[in-house]
């Protein structure tokens, strides 16, 4: 059900947790396995819309159908990663047609990646890579980028009309190589080669002044392939097979990086 707090893509917040109510489908499971207080009916079921069948998530990678054949499979262990993003408190890790998922308490949910267009609905066919990949703190909805363009999807489903250009963006023609949002200060960072831009997704503005030269960060490489902030509330960058860690809030990165 679309309303079910077990629904296995999580919508974004549910509001004040103190006031927060469980939705009657989640009420009716409860009710079916640890039974009824008398002074309950689960009986009278109030007008809901009818139920939506819930976003595709990867097969078990067992399934032949969704687990590329050996010599297609990019290892994890032995490669740099063309995006990385946090999306609904997951890191996910793309590397050409294929990415690995990460929970909260950093298990890999498989050891063989899915196919992106298996789970993302909506991604072309022949997309070969993504460039850059974040989950925009506005509405919760996820965007790619290939090139000169992007898609938005809303949970694993892409939204009528894409892709579109990136100038939408106010980004110059090329791409980017990475993309995040800074929880320090609620923006979208866009990199490029040694320049970086500041966007406002909540206006759907360029923030003045931008282009600037990279980095923002003392001690981080001017020229990345990804970044991404994390749920424990720091930010990562990547080059190559090496990282950087930026602590929330702070403009170095973190000794040992």
């Amino acid at each position: 059900a679309p309303s079910s707090i077990m629904r296995p893509y999580y919508q974004g917040p549910v509001g004040d947790p103190l006031r927060y109510g469980l939705p009657y489908e989640d009420r009716v499971r409860v009710w079916q396995l640890y039974g009824v207080r008398e002074s309950v009916s689960p009986t009278a079921q109030p007008d809901t819309p009818e139920a939506e069948e819930p976003p595709l998530l990867p097969e078990p990678p067992d399934n032949r159908s969704s687990t590329a054949p050996r010599k297609d499979v990019p290892h994890r262990c032995s490669t740099h990663f063309d995006a990385v993003a946090q999306i609904r408190g997951e890191a996910f890790f793309f590397k050409g047609k294929y990415f690995w998922r990460l929970t909260r308490d950093r298990h890999l949910v498989s050891l063989q990646p899915a196919q992106m267009h298996r789970f993302w609905r909506g991604l072309p066919l022949h997309l070969d890579s993504v460039d850059a990949v974040y989950e925009r703190t506005s509405d919760h909805k996820i965007v790619f980028f290939k090139g000169d363009r992007y898609w938005v999807f809303k949970d694993n489903n892409v939204e009528e009309g894409y892709p579109r250009p990136i100038s939408d963006f106010s980004l110059p023609p090329g791409g980017v190589d990475a993309a995040f949002s800074w929880a320090h200060n609620d923006r979208t960072y866009f990199f490029k080669g040694q320049r970086y831009w500041r966007y406002d997704d909540h206006t759907r503005r360029m923030d003045p002044g931008y282009p600037a030269q990279s980095p923002l960060w003392r001690g981080v490489p001017s020229m990345l392939d990804d970044a991404m902030r994390w749920s424990d509330g720091a930010s990562y960058f990547f080059r190559g097979p090496e990282y950087w860690k930026v602590l929330d809030g702070e403009l170095e990165a973190a000794p040992g990086y």
